[in-house]
C-alpha cells in the first residue's frame, strides 16, 4: 500500500512539474468583426534553458495573407537563437531574421543583410510578451525586425511597442497575462485577442 501511495504521489507530482514547465496560449486576430487569424504561443522551460514559439497565420483577402513563425532558445534567461520568419506566399515579399549569439555578441541576419551586435546580452525579447508582463522595461529586442525597439508603460497594464516605421502596437494585460494587443491598420485596427 505503501508503494502505491508513493508512485501515485510521483506521478501528481510529475504531471505537476511538466504542467508548470510548459505554457501554452491560443489568441484570436480579429478586424472589425470578423476572425482573420489566429496565434498560438508555446514556452518550454527545462532547467535552465527556455524554448518559446509562436505560430500566427493571417487570412484577410484580398488586402493581406501571410503566416509568422519565432522560434527562441534562451539560457539563464538570455537568448542564444532567434528565427522569426514571415511568408506571404508572393515572390520577394517574405521576411526573416535570425539572431545567434557568439560569445559576448550576436550576429544578426535581418532580409540578406549582416549585422553585428556587440557586447551585450538580449534578456528580453518581443515572443516573451505573451508570457510575462513587461514592468520596468524600456527597450526589448525584436526576432522579426533582428533589432531593439522602444516600450514603453502607458499605466493600467498597458504597455507601447514602437516599430520602425513609427507603428505603435498596445499590449493589454490583465493580472500579469496578456489579454490582448491593438494592432494599427491602414483602414482601422486589428485586435489579438486570448481566447484559452
Amino acid at each position: 500500500m505503501f508503494i502505491m501511495k508513493s508512485l501515485v504521489l510521483f506521478l501528481l507530482l510529475s504531471y505537476i512539474s511538466l504542467a508548470l514547465a510548459a505554457q501554452s496560449y491560443s489568441y484570436e486576430i480579429r478586424y472589425g468583426s470578423h476572425v482573420i487569424g489566429n496565434i498560438t504561443a508555446v514556452q518550454k522551460i527545462t532547467g535552465t534553458t527556455r524554448k518559446i514559439a509562436i505560430q500566427s497565420n493571417v487570412d484577410m483577402k484580398p488586402l493581406a495573407k501571410f503566416n509568422l513563425n519565432i522560434d527562441c532558445d534562451y539560457d539563464n534567461n538570455v537568448l542564444l537563437l532567434a528565427n522569426a520568419k514571415r511568408t506571404t506566399g508572393k515572390e520577394g515579399d517574405n521576411k526573416y531574421s535570425i539572431t545567434k549569439r557568439d560569445g559576448k555578441n550576436y550576429s544578426i541576419n535581418h532580409n540578406g543583410e549582416r549585422s553585428v551586435l556587440n557586447n551585450t546580452d538580449i534578456i528580453h525579447t518581443v515572443a516573451e510578451l505573451y508570457f510575462f508582463e513587461p514592468h520596468h522595461i524600456t527597450s526589448i529586442f525584436s526576432e522579426l525586425q533582428g533589432a531593439f525597439l522602444p516600450l514603453k508603460s502607458l499605466g493600467n497594464g498597458l504597455y507601447e511597442l514602437t516599430l520602425p516605421e513609427g507603428k505603435k502596437n498596445v499590449y493589454k494585460y490583465e493580472k500579469g497575462t496578456l489579454v490582448q494587443v491593438e494592432i494599427p491598420q491602414a483602414f482601422g485596427k486589428a485586435l489579438v485577442v486570448k481566447i484559452s
